[in-house]
């Protein structure tokens, strides 16, 4: 199977995660996880069957998982099958792609962010700043 064909087999399972293909010297990852990796690691895009890519040397793979997770993104590592698959209880992979996704989808994830933290002692100050933001605009 390609590589394309692989990753979005993959993806159609594992839509949350980043999957990280080894592909020769490097592990590469397409489409939205290219953007999410470009925007983390500052890594240069570029075009592939269709769609963009982002790789790196196969010596960087314990740097990258280390960052991603700190972030608490989920990954899966794919060497002609899935050899490493990191999942986390409250993933951050929707939220750190935030320039790729809808703004309904936006106000989604900030709600459910702000119900899951309605009983801290941040929310009121949390609160306090958005609906000043909120009196700002109008």
């Amino acid at each position: 199977m390609k590589v394309k064909e692989t990753y979005l087999t993959l993806k159609e399972k594992y839509d949350d995660y980043i999957i990280l293909m080894k592909i020769g010297n490097f592990y590469n990852a397409l489409s939205r996880d290219a953007h999410l990796l470009a925007t983390i690691f500052n890594y240069k895009i570029n075009p592939f069957a269709g769609t963009i890519k982002v790789g790196f040397p196969l010596i960087s793979l314990n740097k990258v998982l280390k960052t991603l997770d700190n972030l608490k993104i989920n990954y899966i590592v794919y060497e002609n099958k899935i050899v490493l698959k990191q999942k986390f209880k409250k993933n951050k992979y929707k939220y750190c792609l935030k320039n790729n996704i809808t703004v309904d989808e936006r106000i989604e994830m900030v709600h459910s962010k702000l119900s899951e933290i309605k009983r801290t002692s941040d929310i009121l100050s949390i609160l306090n700043e958005v609906e000043s933001i909120i009196c700002k605009k109008n």
